[in-house]
């Protein structure tokens, strides 16, 4: 099992790789080099919807495997 340094530092590159992805494709999408603000901004908006939407299939996964009521069923009635 590794150590809590090494999964702190595999996280913190992890970060960092995301973060260098998310520059490049603004730098491309924009045409010139994102600010840094602008690259937290977007890292913060990627990791948000990640979890918003992979949240919310595990969440029905788990309430479909146990026989509950999906969570968006109550909202299209």
């Amino acid at each position: 099992m590794p150590t809590p340094d090494l999964s702190a530092n595999r996280q913190e590159q992890k970060k960092r790789l995301l973060k260098a992805k998310i520059a490049v494709a603004l730098h491309d999408e924009l045409g010139r080099v994102p600010k840094t603000e602008e690259i937290d901004q977007a890292f913060t908006l990627a990791r948000v919807l990640y979890k918003a939407v992979l949240g919310l299939h595990y969440k029905r996964q788990e309430q479909k495997k146990n026989g509950q009521m999906a969570i968006l069923s109550l909202a299209r009635n």
